[in-house]
């Protein structure tokens, strides 16, 4: 709950922090979205029975798997779209799981090359990619640091753009070509959703199904869908926390300390000037008679007859075995 506490209230800021054209542009999309909704109701045996038809053309192709494998492979190239209708489609088409093979090894493969070919030809692209979103900037200054396999596979599961994530990872040295494609390959699992909702949307144009078992199909998309984007989401929220840790952990010591990195950098000595005194000098004693009730510091006169007086309790001091007194310069 308090994930989903947090979800709410971050979505709350961002939506505030639009400015009033892009306020309307939310709305106005979110209208859409609730109208689209509705027509799918209304109308979904006509948009069923074309997917349908969709499918079963497909499935006649000659080379229809090549080419669904090929579509696959190069939507993960940015800023190509497109990945959600087409792994759907090999749900509708070839079935669950049997779609999913499919899915994988050219989803996998297809990022694997963009994100070579983005690291080695289109690298000042892959910077821009990064640039243009402050989810990527932060993410990036994370996997800087700590480019682990197991943050990478967190970042996979994060329900950030597909192919401008695989274009946006390129632009981090620091990350290791075997642990993307080892975290790809691992996450490749959760593609069984896609084809599993392919699958039932097509089930659920059979006439001969009854009404209970559609139902029942129904309900488990919504669940399958939800538990999905719940999980996505919860674990961006972790993640996000983790970026927020970032920033505030390395600038702690420079709050305290500041910043000694520019000035070495720039060349410039680390080292106390004259300027760097104050005006009162002290003598700073450890005696009974110091700590008395006006407290511990007791001031140093440097002119005149002040400054004899201090070179003789100096050198009265160098004899005695006493608490030492030290000059604070």
């Amino acid at each position: 709950m308090d994930s989903l506490t947090g979800l709410r209230d971050g979505y709350a800021a961002w939506y505030e922090q639009q400015s009033p054209r892009k306020k309307a542009l939310l709305v106005v999309g979110g209208i859409l979205c609730i109208i689209i909704g509705i027509l799918l109701l209304v109308f979904h045996n006509f948009f069923l029975e074309l997917l349908v038809g969709l499918s079963d053309s497909w499935d006649q192709l000659r080379f229809g798997k090549v080419i669904l494998w090929t579509l696959i492979f190069f939507v993960g190239f940015p800023p190509l779209l497109g990945f959600t209708p087409l792994a759907m489609l090999c749900g509708m088409t070839y079935g669950f799981p049997y779609g999913w093979p499919l899915l994988a090894s050219a989803s996998v493969l297809g990022s694997l090359a963009s994100f070579l070919v983005f690291r080695h030809i289109l690298h000042n692209q892959a910077k821009k990619l990064v640039q243009s979103s402050e989810q990527f900037r932060a993410f990036s200054e994370i996997l800087r640091e700590d480019a682990s396999l197991f943050l990478l596979i967190l970042l996979r599961l994060c329900p950030l753009p597909y192919s401008l994530s695989n274009g946006a990872l390129a632009a981090i040295p620091e990350l290791p070509t075997l642990t993307y494609f080892l975290a790809s390959l691992i996450t490749s699992p959760k593609m069984l959703i896609h084809v599993f909702v392919g699958h039932t949307m097509k089930t659920l144009a059979d006439s001969t199904r009854s009404t209970s078992a559609k139902i029942i199909d129904v309900i488990s998309v919504l669940l399958t869908g939800s538990s999905l984007l719940l999980a996505s989401y919860i674990i961006y929220n972790k993640m996000q926390k983790k970026v927020i840790s970032y920033h505030q952990h390395p600038r702690s010591d420079e709050m305290i300390f500041g910043n000694f990195n520019d000035d070495i950098e720039s060349g410039q000595n680390l080292e106390l000037a004259s300027t760097d005194f104050d005006d009162d000098n002290f003598i700073i004693t450890d005696d009974e008679e110091a700590h008395d009730e006006r407290g511990s510091l007791t001031p140093l006169d440097t002119s005149g007859d002040g400054a004899t007086k201090l070179d003789n309790e100096l050198e009265s001091q160098d004899l005695d075995t006493g608490p030492k007194r030290y000059r604070d310069y």
